[in-house]
């Protein structure tokens, strides 16, 4: 996913803060419920967006809203944000330095479609492959799809394997469309 330049400068500012301070799984945490605070509440995200309400509003509402649930340091950025104008781009920032701290940590997302769930061994199966073919530990996230009808759709860093009747009928479909 492309991200704006400001939420990936913001990002890694607050990776190489919290390396330095060595509290990354605590700020990893903070970034976590913020993102899904501001993806949950409507009203949080108009506020973000509101150019109307000052700086110093913001962050009145956001310190009483997050004061105490999330570090000091966690605290002090989102500050810095807001009075920097920056707060649209709040969702972002915790969104891409979550990936930014798997990344530092050499972990691989990995998001699987399957028509039916996959049993706990097969998981640990496709996780182990991809770990040893990739020389990375692997995150997987699984989705069940019943339209894949049968097979498997993986997407690792980008790249998409399809291995889905779905996807082989189509690619049919469009061969004798050709």
């Amino acid at each position: 996913m492309n991200y704006p330049r400001v939420a990936t400068r913001y990002s890694k500012a607050l990776l190489e803060l919290a390396i330095e301070q060595n509290v990354l799984d605590v700020v990893r945490a903070d970034a976590a419920l913020i993102k899904e605070s501001v993806l949950a509440s409507g009203e949080l995200a108009l506020l973000l967006n509101n150019p109307v309400v000052k700086a110093d509003k913001k962050q009145a509402i956001l310190k009483e809203i997050f004061g105490g649930k999330v570090s000091e340091l966690f605290e002090g950025f989102i500050m810095l944000l807001t009075k920097n104008g920056r707060e649209v781009h709040l969702a972002k920032v915790c969104e891409k330095f979550e990936k930014d701290v798997l990344a530092h940590k050499g972990i691989i997302e990995a998001h699987v479609v399957s028509a039916v769930a996959l049993s706990p061994s097969d998981k640990e199966k496709l996780v182990s492959k991809l770990s040893s073919q990739l020389s990375k530990e692997v995150l997987l996230t699984e989705e069940v799809d019943a339209a894949v009808i049968g097979g498997l759709k993986l997407e690792v860093e980008g790249y998409q394997l399809d291995h889905t009747i779905s996807g082989k009928l189509r690619a049919l479909r469009n061969a004798m469309i050709d």
